[in-house]
């Protein structure tokens, strides 16, 4: 099986290191396509095939899966390019946010297509990745990516608001926790070295409300602190931060 991938920014090599990391794809089995010089010196060091953005219609050619892995806008451009009889079987990977089966079709044709929307840590198969259907044997290899997951085609921008989207909500609130012990006196690095392991531990008990239990005793200081979130509205916050980048995509 061979891959085409569209785009080399930070998802496109993500998704190209968590087809390496699964074991079952090899370098040479992959080919990207970018209309940076940079982003194709990059990805020859890897060893990957590389094309820049006018062998577009090569690349199809030359692979099994044409994964889409730059913006919209820019994909509409580039849609007016691509020789449709290229695409003639081969499946499209779209993981590109808001861009609904119905607009791609009306870019490209009537094509096998699924969309994809994962997380960036996805590079060391570690990642979230939401999935609408698609071939088996390309089901196989995503569900290596990390906790991989099959949803309606309805569905995949909440994903992608919620899970996708999910690291870039934990590092912010890791780096107010980590704010919050520097104005407390201790050194930055001190203080999100702290912040991180308190997430980490944390994430030993997928049943949050149990650890919240167990730490915040009735009375103690841990309790105060959870109060003061409480009555700060921080879920609603949390809740409103992924509607608004559904919002976003919809």
């Amino acid at each position: 099986m061979k891959f085409g991938i569209l785009g080399f920014g930070n998802l496109g090599k993500a998704f190209s290191s968590a087809l390496l990391c699964t074991g079952d794809v090899k370098a040479d089995s992959i080919y990207v396509c970018d209309k940076s010089d940079e982003a194709l010196s990059l990805a020859g060091k890897e060893h990957f095939h590389v094309y820049n953005i006018s062998q577009i219609n090569q690349m199809i050619a030359d692979t099994d899966i044409f994964c889409i892995v730059v913006k919209g806008y820019v994909f509409e451009e580039l849609a007016q390019t691509i020789d449709k009889d290229t695409l003639k079987g081969k499946f499209v990977v779209s993981m590109m946010a808001g861009e609904t089966f119905e607009k791609m079709y009306s870019l490209i044709g009537n094509v096998g297509l699924a969309r994809i929307m994962p997380s960036i840590a996805i590079a060391t198969n570690e990642g979230v990745i939401a999935y609408t259907k698609v071939p088996d044997d390309l089901a196989n290899i995503i569900n290596k990516f990390g906790f991989a997951f099959e949803v309606a085609p309805g569905e995949i921008e909440k994903a992608m608001a919620f899970a996708a989207a999910g690291p870039g909500y934990a590092a912010y609130i890791l780096e107010a926790f980590a704010t919050a012990g520097e104005t407390m006196g201790f050194s930055p690095e001190t203080a999100s070295h702290i912040a991180a392991l308190s997430f980490k531990n944390a994430c030993g008990n997928i049943n949050f409300r149990q650890t919240i239990k167990s730490v915040a005793t009735p009375g103690g200081a841990t309790e105060q602190g959870i109060k003061h979130m409480e009555n700060s509205n921080i879920s609603d916050i949390f809740a409103g931060a992924v509607r608004k980048a559904y919002e976003r995509m919809i």
